[in-house]
């Protein structure tokens, strides 16, 4: 059995949420965020009686209740430190966790995300609100600020904001070109230096590849593959059976494109995550990178002084899903320093005994790799701010 007192206090934690109540969806996301709150308002007045009263329960108030018990057994808005900084910080002490990344909730991520100009000023409201939380404990809090990359210009000049402000996290839109260029075209250099030189960490999340897929018909007609989930309180991810098996494809791509396009080449100190993404892709993937920079060695050469998977052993960081069979990866393929702790907190699908899961995910390998999976490996897209 592992010994996970010893973690207690530096865990990382790569994937957490802040999740605002409805009263609190103006404050995150402005304009966006009092649109989203009608619509869930709307949406309870048509729901099933029991339904309701289930996503009642993930949209209320953020409790005052601080256990060992509450922060893993109370889900959505409702959890202690869903929304305020310091009640985060309280939760985190009680978890056991040293350093979080902290995303926004889903609906604002996509929202920021959009073309256009309510698009930018929703990531604009959502990236000062972030700075604002994360300012409570800028090493601890490390809140992640969206990028709308639809335009070059504008995405340049918010990387340059938020660094200014203290921020050291952005989230990419995996299934975005920037400015319909390659993300390893040199317009886009700027940015990556940037981030690079603040050892600020560049970063995908589930429901950044909306758009990707050409069409979205490739479930249709199928009820198993194209169902609508409803039950907003499961513990698992609140999305159909082909969407679960297919949302890796815009990471691989984008990731894929960094690599190949000399990225992380001319950045060697460029730290990024691909987050709640899931993690059997990534060896294989690294294989068949050094497949193509072998067929293409003598066009490559110039550009790359590494293989493929050489780069992704350095600079890239993934998170399971609990349910992961994380030493079963490391068996095959190895990449056990790119492989990261995550709790979902304070979302349902994160389950309520994520350590005990991951534990269990990891514990034949031993203490050495249950180390890197819940402390080290974490440390390359979270390192010490006073670092710095």
């Amino acid at each position: 059995m592992l010994d996970m007192k010893q973690f207690h206090g530096r865990l990382n934690d790569l994937d957490s949420h802040i999740q605002p109540s409805l009263s609190n969806y103006e404050v995150a996301a402005g304009e966006t965020g009092r649109n989203f709150a009608n619509a869930i308002r709307g949406a309870l007045q048509t729901l099933p009686p029991d339904a309701a009263r289930k996503l009642s329960g993930l949209i209320g108030d953020e409790s005052s209740e601080f256990t060992e018990e509450t922060v893993w057994k109370i889900k959505g808005a409702s959890a202690p430190g869903s929304f305020t900084p310091e009640g985060r910080l309280r939760t985190l002490d009680l978890m056991g966790v040293r350093r979080a990344l902290i995303f926004s909730d889903p609906g604002i991520q996509a929202a920021s995300f959009a073309p256009g100009e309510l698009g930018v000023a929703t990531m604009r409201h959502w990236n000062d609100f972030a700075l604002r939380f994360g300012g409570h404990d800028r090493d601890r809090l490390r809140v992640a600020a969206l990028l709308n990359t639809h335009d070059i210009d504008v995405a340049t000049a918010e990387v340059e904001r938020v660094l200014a402000a203290g921020g050291r996290a952005f989230v990419f839109a995996s299934s975005v070109a920037p400015g319909q260029l390659s993300p390893a075209h040199e317009r886009m250099d700027r940015i990556w230096g940037m981030i690079s030189e603040a050892r600020a960490t560049a970063l995908l999340h589930i429901g950044g590849e909306h758009g990707f897929m050409g069409s979205d018909a490739w479930a249709r007609g199928v009820d198993h593959l194209e169902f609508q989930p409803h039950d907003f309180t499961s513990e698992t991810e609140q999305i159909n059976t082909y969407t679960f098996a297919s949302f890796h494809y815009a990471p691989q791509n984008f990731i894929s494109t960094l690599v190949l396009g000399g990225v992380f080449e001319r950045f060697p100190d460029l730290r990024f995550g691909a987050i709640e993404l899931g993690a059997g892709w990534l060896a294989p993937m690294a294989e068949r990178l050094d497949q193509v920079a072998s067929l293409y060695a003598r066009r490559l050469a110039p550009v790359l002084s590494l293989r493929p998977s050489e780069y992704i052993r350095r600079n890239i960081r993934v998170t399971p899903f609990r349910i992961e069979p994380v030493a079963t990866y490391i068996d095959r393929y190895g990449f056990d320093e790119c492989y990261c702790f995550s709790s979902d907190f304070p979302h349902p699908e994160g389950g309520v005994e994520p350590l005990k899961e991951f534990r269990q995910n990891i514990e034949r390998l031993g203490q050495g790799a249950a180390e890197k999976l819940f402390v080290k490996n974490a440390e390359w897209v979270l390192p010490a701010l006073s670092e710095n």
